[in-house]
């Protein structure tokens, strides 16, 4: 008696199901366009026109076809004869099939297609996921950045990744990946030919279904690539899926596959918390109502580029540009939900990348490259690792008879999956389907524990005093998932100066935690003597620290001791009968303006009238060109394995902006004694970038001022080191990737000024001077170490008036 009820009640239920058009709102068919599957159903055609609707529904039923119907979850019967089929105490579960075709033209819409989807049973079923019987598959990526045609590596990552998710799906699912869905940022900038790469690699890799919505890259340079134009390029064939259109001017569209629902919607703006239109969020309210009410135990797919503000890893990092406040109201009345972000690139394979709150809410990761929050040490840039484009990500998103999911997550860049997938079951009034990924997991995380020595690497020349090189390295932590950074405290002990890192580790990068390295090495800033103590803390990603690591060592004694003796000088500039030479003919010198003259200066508490160049007004300087070197060959003198140094002696008597004392900076080469305000500072274009390390206080208006500036620039590592040292003692100090760099025009690159900058013409134009006086000037070829500086600066004080 019990399987003939069940047999009554699953045929009242498919005939429920073709009288009111399926699970969705769009009635079924049985002929599907295209690339679909499907055998047998019913079709039906909407025409609608302004004030006139016509609704015509031809049924056929294909002869025995009723044990396979679309329409037929988890049926099971004891014996069913056809005229060929025969089921006996069988589960027939068959994969729901999807066409529809929309054309909106003016006040005229047309829709045709099927939405199915098994129906939840009357009784109680598994809420675990159930890899035998998956009836949808889908991909959902974000950020994949085309940026032009060819096979380029945007091109080649995007390809990779489609052909990776059609493998992981065909694992447990027999009819293979049933479509690719795109967050946004899909062409790079914007351009009309980036979207036509895109749609032609979509056409190329045999994937029927592929559902996007714009990101704020798509919106850049031509401002272009808005979903209409996505439609244009795509064509109709791609857009075969969507059952409502009537947003799509404003970047929302409604798509139903397998008879699961996909809404997607785009912000107005990058910006102020990303608002979206207002007529977008009453569709989205409105739509969202229609679906829960009919299909209160399906999930609802919702994908926009910014993310859910205060649900998943990285939605709330600062700016207002990255996530939006603006859902959250809304989304929260459906807990069916499940929303999907990109814009941010962050690792999919941190826990928190998925988060549930009223709703559920995913990151979709980064085809292209990966980024993460700011703060670290250890990075390219602000917020990309330096081995960011290594990595690859996206997820699997599984749908199983029963309604629930499974998200794997994707690590394109090593053909493999991250870490174990995600499973939620399906979702019920009682909202116990958002419990498993709360924020409350914080709560049972266990902090990581970190033993062992770190191990502080500190490579000093001794022949020039300065520190090159200095690393640290840390035996890696361990967690009950991962350590995701790690807090490094330095502190010079002989001067009480204190550094403080924030190092990335590496687990970003790894399939498995078990991959992560045991060892890490992070660069430091090191490039003073002294005894150094250094604490180490690991961070897991909830923000638990384990207890400390420490390690001391000194710095500037070891393997021998570090020479106070001056090395020769390359010149030495002299000041007297009215001109400017230097001792070793390596310069030519011209004044402009500027003066030598016997000046009454005091040095050190001593008063004496010296030879000295003087400027009295603004533009007045000298120039001063190299002999021996190039604009081209110069490099070699400024990053040289010794290095070299610039010593002044001088008095500034009315400090304004930038002023320069001995100085030759033009981008983006050169380098410069300066002051600012006053207070002297060394200058440097190194790399791609700028350099100013500045003393900490104004130099004296009274008296001569003793001040020097080294360079040190490491081959292996890559490094710039520079220190400036005021009266003898060091002021400042730092590191840095990348030479020193040299201006290409001759009269820029190979000359600097007293008494100013050199500008673009070749003459001091730049930051000049207004009242000043140089008492003398060297350059070595060497940097000096610390002890160096202070002999020189003791040679200069014994020296002054004799």
């Amino acid at each position: 008696m019990k399987k003939i009820l069940a047999l009554l009640l699953c045929v009242a239920m498919t005939a429920a199901i073709v009288a009111c058009g399926g699970a969705g709102t769009q009635p079924e068919t049985s002929a599907p366009t295209q690339g679909t599957q499907g055998t047998g159903g019913t079709s039906s055609t909407t025409t609608e026109s302004a004030g006139t609707t016509t609704n015509t529904t031809i049924n056929t039923t294909t002869n025995n076809t009723t044990n396979n119907t679309t329409n037929t979850t988890n049926t099971t019967t004891n014996t069913t004869t056809n005229t060929t089929n025969t089921t006996t105490n069988t589960t027939v579960t068959t994969k729901p099939t999807t066409s529809t075709t929309q054309t909106t033209t003016g006040t005229t819409q047309t829709t045709t297609g099927t939405t199915q989807k098994p129906v939840t049973p009357p009784t109680p079923v598994s809420k675990n996921f159930d890899e035998n019987n998956i009836i949808l598959s889908f991909g959902a990526l974000s950020d994949i950045h085309i940026t032009g045609s060819g096979n380029n590596v945007a091109n080649s990552k995007f390809r990779a990744a489609l052909a990776q998710l059609k493998l992981e799906a065909a694992k447990h699912d027999k009819n293979g990946l049933d479509a690719v869905t795109v967050a946004g940022d899909i062409a790079d900038t914007g351009k009309k030919s980036q979207v036509d790469v895109f749609s032609q690699i979509v056409k190329e890799s045999g994937i029927e279904n592929f559902m996007i919505v714009p990101g704020n890259h798509d919106h850049y340079s031509e401002a272009s690539a808005s979903l209409e134009y996505y439609l244009q390029s795509m064509g109709e064939y791609y857009f075969k899926n969507d059952v409502d259109r009537s947003m799509i001017s404003k970047g929302a569209r409604h798509c139903v596959v397998g008879g699961y629902h996909f809404l997607f919607l785009e912000p107005t703006k990058y910006s102020s918390n990303c608002p979206y239109d207002k007529d977008v969020m009453e569709w989205l309210d409105s739509t969202l109502k229609e679906i829960t009410e009919k299909e209160p135990n399906a999930y609802v797919f919702l994908y926009t580029h910014p993310m859910i503000y205060k649900t998943c890893y990285g939605s709330e990092l600062s700016g207002g540009s990255w996530y939006t406040t603006y859902l959250t109201e809304t989304l929260s009345k459906y807990p069916q939900v499940v929303t999907f972000g990109g814009h941010l690139h962050f690792p999919v394979n941190d826990e928190r990348t998925i988060m549930q709150t009223a709703f559920t809410s995913l990151g979709c990761g980064s085809v292209r490259y990966l980024a993460i929050e700011r703060g670290y040490s250890n990075m390219a840039s602000a917020t990309v690792p330096k081995d960011a484009h290594d990595v690859s990500s996206g997820l699997l998103v599984q749908v199983d008879v029963n309604g629930n999911v499974r998200i794997t997550r994707m690590d394109f860049s090593n053909n493999t999956t991250f870490k174990t997938p995600w499973e939620i079951p399906y979702p019920t009034a009682d909202g116990a389907h958002l419990t498993k990924y709360s924020a409350d997991r914080a709560s049972s995380n266990k902090a990581p524990t970190l033993s062992g020595t770190p191990t502080l690497n500190v490579n000093i020349s001794l022949t020039t005093g300065v520190v090159s090189g200095a690393t640290l390295t840390v035996p890696a932590g361990s967690d009950d998932d991962l350590v995701h950074h790690y807090n490094v405290t330095v502190k010079n002990e002989t001067t009480g100066q204190v550094q403080a890192y924030k190092f990335l580790s590496d687990f970003y990068r790894h399939s498995q935690v078990s991959g992560m390295a045991k060892t890490l090495t992070f660069p430091l800033d090191i490039s003073a003597t002294g005894t150094y103590t250094v604490e180490v803390v690991a961070v897991d990603s909830w923000d638990a620290e384990s207890g400390k690591i420490t390690c001391q060592k000194q710095v500037g004694t070891a393997g021998g001791t570090i020479s106070a003796e001056l090395p020769e000088v390359y010149t030495d500039f002299e000041f007297k009968n009215g001109t400017v030479t230097d001792t070793n003919g390596k310069f030519a010198i011209t004044l402009n303006g500027a003066t030598v003259v016997n000046t009454p200066l005091t040095f050190a508490g001593k008063t004496a009238t010296v030879g000295a160049l003087k400027v009295s007004k603004s533009g007045e300087h000298a120039v001063v060109k190299f002999k021996d070197y190039t604009a081209s060959t110069l490099t070699n003198f400024y990053n040289s394995d010794t290095g070299f140094s610039v010593e002044a002696l001088y008095i500034n008597y009315a400090p304004n902006s930038k002023q320069g004392i001995v100085c030759g900076t033009h981008s983006p080469g050169g380098w410069g004694l300066a002051e600012a305000g006053g207070v002297p500072y060394f200058f440097t274009y190194v790399g791609s970038g700028s350099i100013n390390i500045s003393a900490s206080k104004a130099t004296s208006q009274t008296e001569l001022n003793h001040i020097i500036g080294t360079v040190l620039y490491d081959s292996v590592a890559n490094k710039t080191y520079t220190a400036v040292y005021v009266n003898g003692e060091l002021a400042n100090s730092g590191s840095y990737t990348g030479k020193v760099g040299v201006h290409s025009t001759e009269a820029i690159g190979t000359a600097f000024c007293f008494g100013a900058d050199i500008g673009g013409g070749g003459k001091g134009t730049d930051f000049p001077m207004t009242n000043f006086v140089l008492a003398d000037a060297k350059i070595y070829a060497h940097a000096l170490n610390f002890k160096q500086a202070e002999t020189a600066y003791k040679n200069a004080v014994e020296k002054f008036g004799k």
